[in-house]
């Protein structure tokens, strides 16, 4: 069997990658400034998307704060290197699944800069073949199209396929289309970046089965 999965909010929890950026933010602008890293990070998340622009509010006029910019701040959150970990389960899960002979696949939206990071920072590489990784800006298409679909269907024929996400406005609609099982990991917490609000979204955007954990699968 054909196990496609989610990674942001699925694999891990994408607000702990936000604030591992944020927090290598305030950092540097702390070492530059002499400000504290701590009420910078603090200034930052609370008044996110606007976060960066504040903390340069917090740190006018002190020596070095003129280095820095909205835009050289954006450029440190996306070129850092994510401190971030993966759900409970998922690592024993992946394992098993895998020493199990099932095939595993990676699908998600994004940037190949953004999306490697954090693929290299959870350590998963090892669960799936290079080909099996498959990040949107690298094969044209994200999952609102066709294309990561039809990848992984053409590569894997005849396959049974079950697609594990979180996200409803897109992980669930057109794999359940296609004949794939789909599977929501529940956002027990309530802390995904996209709420989880079934009765919000039509029949068709909602998976077939929905679990507590990955470790559930």
């Amino acid at each position: 069997m054909l196990y496609a999965f989610d990674l942001d909010d699925t694999l891990y929890k994408e607000m702990t990658y936000v604030a591992s950026g944020y927090r290598t933010v305030a950092a540097e602008l702390a070492e530059a400034t002499g400000a504290d890293a701590d009420s910078l990070f603090r200034i930052i998340s609370a008044n996110r998307p606007l976060g960066f622009e504040a903390a340069l509010e917090a740190v006018a006029g002190m020596p070095g704060a003129e280095r820095f910019t909205v835009d050289s701040m954006v450029e440190t959150y996306r070129a850092h290197t994510p401190d971030i970990s993966l759900l409970p389960g998922v690592a024993d899960t992946l394992g098993r699944l895998s020493r199990q002979g099932h095939t595993l696949m990676l699908i998600t939206d994004g940037s190949t800069r953004h999306q490697r990071a954090k693929i290299a920072a959870l350590g998963i590489e090892r669960f799936f073949r290079p080909e099996d990784i498959l990040i949107s800006l690298e094969t044209g298409g994200d999952k609102t199209t066709v294309v990561p679909w039809e990848i992984a269907e053409k590569r894997y024929p005849g396959m049974r396929r079950m697609y594990v996400g979180d996200n409803l406005s897109k992980d669930f609609r057109l794999p359940g289309m296609r004949g794939w099982h789909t599977v929501m990991v529940r956002d027990r917490d309530n802390s995904n970046v996209f709420a989880q609000q079934p009765t919000m979204w039509p029949p068709e955007n909602r998976p077939q089965t929905t679990v507590d954990s990955i470790a559930d699968l």
